[in-house]
């Protein structure tokens, strides 16, 4: 292995100048070059060796090279072609005496498009965990987020680089401004741990804004039960419609005065609140009373 980390300013540097690079900036990209952070993410990630890792967007190898070292066996979609021959170039021919072949793949794909099952077949053993580690483009990483969350595949946790603003919406608590439908999504669905905060100066180019390195772990059972994901998250997002409004005049195209007025008597909401005064158990009584209603006018 080269005594040099890709993810080091030098080397970076070098790699950028050795290919002719320039970062893409319609693919968000903006390469790690903080060894502290990369071994951060590893860290928070809980990398042990004979781990199994999907990797999104790996760039020049900075992350890639720092999970092979811990011992994973990577999987790595990405959608520049053009790295494809410095990553093979790059990441080191062996490691612990194994070909990198034996440790790591490349699916030049966009992973919004990815069939887990069938990529990752003869390469993982789908029998055992799956982890996800990633620095994600700004421009889609709330996609990701849910297309990973919402996949077949039982992954163990989502370790995931992504602006500082909306991780600070995953982690959001009611009465903050950062608080909406995405925090609940995903928070009725998994835990959510705010691991690392990470300055724009970390990266090359430097992005104009600070990243956050969130880890997210799937619940053992979704706390929206039997209800209906997509129905749940397209109420909540009506709630929110106006967020100068108070949830009462949000809901009056969806539900009649009358019955508004026997849900906030049932749930004991002032007449006034607004939706991020709400918490996740109350929009969990509060989703089912409105989709009662709307299932019944609908069998009308």
């Amino acid at each position: 292995m080269t005594e040099i980390p890709i993810g080091s300013k030098l080397r970076t540097t070098a790699i950028i100048n050795k290919y002719l690079m320039r970062a893409k900036k319609a693919l968000g990209q903006n390469f790690l070059i903080d060894p502290t952070i990369l071994s951060g993410i590893v860290t928070a990630a809980d990398i042990t060796p004979g781990d199994q890792v999907i990797e999104i967007g790996p760039g020049i190898g900075s992350l890639t090279e720092q999970l092979l070292v811990a011992g994973a066996k990577v999987l790595a979609y990405e959608v520049d072609t053009d790295l494809e021959p410095i990553l093979m170039a790059e990441l080191p021919t062996k490691i612990a005496d194994k070909p990198l072949a034996e440790r790591f793949k490349l699916l030049l794909k966009d992973v919004l498009k990815a069939d887990f099952k069938a990529d990752l077949a003869g390469f993982f053993d789908l029998e055992q965990p799956i982890k996800v580690v990633a620095n994600l483009p700004y421009y889609i990483t709330t996609p990701i987020i849910f297309a990973l969350s919402q996949s077949a595949l039982h992954f163990t946790s989502l370790t995931l680089m992504m602006q500082q603003e909306v991780a600070q919406r995953l982690v959001a608590e009611p009465h903050t401004k950062a608080y909406g439908p995405l925090t609940l999504a995903i928070q009725s669905e998994m835990r959510v741990n705010l691991a690392l905060a990470v300055d724009r100066h970390s990266f090359m180019p430097a992005p104009k804004v600070d990243s956050s390195v969130v880890v997210l772990i799937p619940l053992a059972d979704s706390k929206l039960g039997t209800m209906d994901r997509k129905q749940f998250n397209r109420i909540v997002k009506l709630c929110f419609a106006k967020r100068r409004k108070t949830l009462n005049n949000n809901l009056k195209g969806l539900v009649s005065p009358e019955r508004r007025t026997l849900i906030f008597e049932k749930l004991a909401l002032p007449a006034m609140v607004r939706p991020e005064e709400l918490s996740l158990a109350q929009f969990l009584q509060l989703v089912p009373l409105i989709m009662g209603h709307e299932l019944a006018q609908t069998s009308k």
